[in-house]
């Protein structure tokens, strides 16, 4: 039948049709036959009772036996807004229309906000998807939950920056957006998987809020250009009990998922868990323990001392006092601004890490006159201040415990080579800052000698310790003058290379060499090469803080001119060797990777035993900021994410750039 032209919102379109005279159905109840009538017949009665049409875009609907599941459909895929006002009416009473057959006032309200969304961006256009894709970066990268694109403050934040900007719903994200960027990123972290020769693993264990037990797998490995990788892998939900046989399982099926070969992984690094090491026991993998935490757990030997422990409960009990209070908070504000102290706050430690531990004292050492200040006059708490024997045992604690600070954070660095860098820094430890040849037997000296003895049992194994040498030779940094026994590492060397462990190489060798550098290539952008993610702020200088440690060496890097010549296999080791030891140490500022790009045409034995150990990892930095980023990211929001989207969440945080 004949009406008037309207255009009308139909699916992600306005299509203009003839509007038809409707019947209303008679004796219903449901609130959704308001947006549905019939053609009418002769008799001004519905022709067909079976054949409503929607009184928004007039398509014909078939509905047996007046079924409205067909109705909801349509509205439901059709016209989304009417079908949740549909839905949030579905108790109430029905609303009656017009005697003309024309829908009420309110329906025309909700059609013309309706027809207002044709200023909104077509899903399907480039700008849509690319702010589509800029809100699942922003979810996935810093761990948001989901339902955050439901909150009005996101919703209103978006629509400032663009009202046509039409935000999806959260299953969208759930079911479509996250999977798709999961994929996509997934494929990028395989090709270059697929170009390592090698490679080096990091394992760690960890608990949700919900008790659920994870085990998160990474893997580093040394590129073609000389540029170290570093990428979670995958979180694997543990159903079965927390035991070694279950570990490796697990730890089975992620190599398998991701096809690496066990035969190119050289080693691996984790914690001290019983269940992890009897786990590579049973993988029959080479397992280094994780150096921060070895280091942990000697420093904590070495705070093993009653007065030490006094003075560290001291600390909680002060921090508490002001921490609870108010008006005593005010009271050591005023007290800093009158003994001219810097306004920090004061802090607390964290269990099993001692740099916080570290981090108190030094606040209480700071604010000790503004504490005093405040609780000297309160006789309940008086006995809180720090007498002088306290502020001695804070001022040992303190300059015992500062040098390892700089350590662990010289070694933080994902980028930064560290694994050669273990043997020195033991060395370093147990020769230059603790010394046994101190008379007086202070505090300070017992807690050295302590952290000393612990760290000599933990890497006391001969054949750890001729591992960690031959990676320290390797590395130009430190090279053959940082290792003792020399002769051993030289013939596992001579040894691994000769037999082919390492280089496949024909007998004759092509030696050229002419000291020119290649500069290293800007690598690929993973989340999209037409959208790239943010800009990374610049670092600072490569080995800055293991500079601090060693102190400043001196070594320009610089490389003698060889001259091309065909050589046997043994003759080529014998060459590079010989070069190798003439050549200047080099600058703990400078990477040694780069240094081994430079060389690798004059050095391509050596270049290659390089790009094998120098990728291991000296600490599980990687698995275990995925534990803490994680189990605490998805807690409240996310107590009941499933182990596959968990999987993926991790997966993506630790991976986009």
């Amino acid at each position: 039948m004949e009406g008037d032209g309207d255009f009308v919102h139909c699916g992600s379109a306005f299509v203009k049709i003839e509007r038809p005279q409707l019947v209303e159905k008679s004796n219903t109840t449901s609130e959704v036959w308001r947006y549905f009538g019939f053609q009418p017949g002769s008799d001004g009665r519905p022709e067909n009772i079976e054949t409503p049409v929607c009184k928004i875009c007039f398509r014909v609907i078939p509905a047996k036996a007046s079924n409205t599941s067909n109705l909801y459909a349509h509205l439901k895929s059709q016209h989304p807004h009417i079908y949740i006002e549909v839905k949030s009416k579905s108790n109430q009473a029905p609303t009656t229309s017009t005697s003309s057959g024309e829908p009420s006032k309110e329906h025309t309200t909700m059609m013309r906000e309706m027809f207002q969304r044709k200023d909104k961006f077509d899903p399907k256009p480039r700008e849509h998807r690319e702010l589509t894709k800029a809100v699942t970066y922003y979810i996935t990268k810093d761990r948001m939950p989901l339902n955050i694109v439901s909150k009005p403050g996101f919703q209103h934040l978006l629509n400032k920056f663009n009202p046509k900007y039409d935000l999806p719903s959260k299953n969208y994200f759930s079911r479509v957006a996250l999977p798709s960027l999961y994929a996509d990123v997934r494929k990028v972290v395989e090709r270059e998987l697929k170009s390592a020769d090698c490679f080096a693993a990091t394992v760690e264990t960890w608990t949700c809020r919900s008790n659920e037990m994870y085990v998160t797998c990474g893997v580093q490995f040394v590129d073609s250009d000389w540029i170290l990788k570093t990428h979670c892998l995958q979180t694997q939900y543990l159903p079965d009990e927390h035991t070694g046989q279950s570990l490796k399982c697990a730890l089975e099926d992620v190599l398998e998922e991701w096809g690496l070969d066990t035969t190119n992984l050289v080693a691996v690094t984790t914690d001290n868990g019983p269940a992890v090491k009897h786990a590579c026991e049973l993988l029959s993998w080479k397992r280094l323990n994780c150096f921060s935490q070895n280091l942990q757990c000697s420093i904590q030997k070495g705070l093993d001392d009653s007065r030490i422990e006094r003075i560290i409960q001291l600390s909680r009990q002060i921090f508490s006092q002001f921490s609870r209070s108010w008006k005593r908070k005010k009271e050591f504000s005023i007290a800093q601004g009158q003994k001219g102290l810097p306004r920090n706050s004061l802090k607390v430690d964290v269990n099993n890490k001692w740099e916080t531990t570290l981090e108190m004292l030094e606040r209480i050492l700071e604010q000790q006159d503004a504490i005093r200040a405040v609780l000297a006059h309160d006789r309940k708490i008086c006995r809180l201040v720090p007498t002088w024997q306290d502020i001695d045992v804070l001022e040992s604690v303190i300059s015992v415990l500062c040098p390892f600070r700089e350590m662990t954070e010289a070694l933080s660095s994902e980028k930064f080579i560290a694994i050669s860098a273990i043997n020195p820094l033991i060395k370093h430890i147990c020769n230059d800052l603790i010394r046994d040849e101190q008379e007086e037997l202070t505090l300070g000296f017992l807690m050295q000698m302590r952290i000393k003895r612990e760290l000599e049992i933990r890497y006391r194994d001969p054949e750890l310790t001729n591992f960690l040498e031959k990676v320290t030779f390797i590395d130009p940094r430190f090279g053959p003058t940082c290792v003792d026994d020399l002769e051993n590492v030289l013939q596992q060397i001579k040894g691994e290379l000769l037999v082919g462990k390492v280089a496949e190489e024909p007998s004759l060798f092509q030696i050229s060499f002419d000291g020119s550098t290649l500069s290293p290539s800007n690598p690929c952008s993973w989340y999209d090469r037409d959208s790239p993610g943010p800009s990374q702020p610049k670092k600072a200088r490569y080995g800055g803080g293991l500079a601090k440690v060693f102190g400043k060496q001196s070594g320009d890097g610089g490389t003698d001119k060889m001259v091309t010549t065909c050589v046997s296999l043994q003759e080529q080791l014998d060459r590079e060797l010989d070069f190798y030891f003439k050549e200047p140490k080099l600058s703990l500022e400078n990477c040694p990777l780069q240094w081994w790009k430079a060389t690798q045409n004059c050095l391509p034995l050596l270049a290659k035993l390089a790009k094998k150990y120098l990728c291991i990892s000296a600490i599980n930095v990687a698995s275990e900021r995925a534990f803490s980023n994680s189990s605490s990211a998805f807690g409240e929001y996310r107590s009941n994410v499933k182990p596959k989207h968990m999987d993926q969440l991790v997966f993506l945080a630790e991976n986009l750039p």
